[in-house]
């Protein structure tokens, strides 16, 4: 990871919140897996797209 990636991402988090930027990254997952599932029939990569974004959604914060 670079240094100009980490301050992309910062600058993200405190423009948004760290709670809206795991929210995004969760539909991003799903999105993911379900392209996946539709376009490629890919359901093995579908489903760890999915368990990623059940794992983000339990992230909990408070930040």
């Amino acid at each position: 990871m670079t240094k100009e990636y980490m301050d992309s991402l910062e600058s993200i988090v405190e423009q948004l919140t760290l709670a809206a930027v795991l929210e995004m990254l969760e539909r991003i997952c799903h999105k993911k897996a379900e392209n996946l599932r539709t376009h490629w029939q890919d359901e093995n990569s579908a489903k760890l797209w999915e368990k990623a974004a059940r794992q983000i959604e339990q992230i909990n914060i408070d930040v």
